[in-house]
């Protein structure tokens, strides 16, 4: 039986990568003049981070489904900590540019 965990984390996995798909067919803007070159290399880890551990948590999800094994089960949580990590630190860049720089850096984004 289907649980709603088991749902969910095929949910996740088919919208990133409809997200990733839409990423690589979509030209990238310019980056914007505000951040600095610390804060670019920051962006670009965390975005890389975010696409790596939105798929490692639901396909690890998937294989100890599978397997009935439980040997990965520190991999599925850790990737899930690592998810939430990078998803605070690229929110938290943002927030500093929209609330303490002031450039508008969320409007570009959307």
């Amino acid at each position: 039986m289907l649980t709603v965990h088991v749902v969910l984390g095929a949910t996740v996995l088919l919208i990133a990568a409809a997200r990733l798909a839409w990423r690589l067919a979509t030209p990238l803007p310019t980056w914007a003049p505000t951040l600095t070159a610390r804060e670019r290399r920051l962006a670009h880890g965390t975005e890389t981070t975010l696409y790596v551990t939105t798929f490692a948590v639901p396909v690890t999800g998937l294989v100890l489904l599978l397997s009935g094994d439980d040997d990965l089960l520190g991999v599925h949580v850790a990737a899930q900590i690592v998810l939430y990590a990078a998803l605070a630190v690229h929110v938290g860049l943002v927030l500093k540019h929209q609330l303490i720089n002031r450039d508008r850096l969320l409007g570009r984004m959307l």
